[in-house]
């Protein structure tokens, strides 16, 4: 009995290591959008071409008529000025 609580753990620990591995190949991808782009660029603008960046915010609603980058922008010069 005490095999299979061993085994039992180790498929929920490979299980759950999967999951994490799919969510950050998820979340990564999802942080080389144009949203991002724009971030990076309203950053840099304010902080200059050799400031870090910090990780981008997740992407908002887009209003209709502006574009994800745009919006990217907005958000990257905010976050330079705080």
């Amino acid at each position: 009995i005490d095999n299979d609580k061993k085994n039992h753990r180790r498929y929920h620990m490979r299980l759950l290591t999967l999951a994490s591995v799919i969510f950050l190949t998820t979340v990564s991808g999802a942080l080389a959008s144009d949203f991002c782009d724009g971030f990076k660029v309203g950053y840099q603008t304010v902080k200059g071409n050799n400031s870090f960046v910090p990780f981008c915010p997740f992407e908002p609603l887009i209003p209709l008529n502006s574009t994800p980058f745009q919006e990217g922008i907005k958000a990257g010069i905010k976050a330079a000025g705080r």
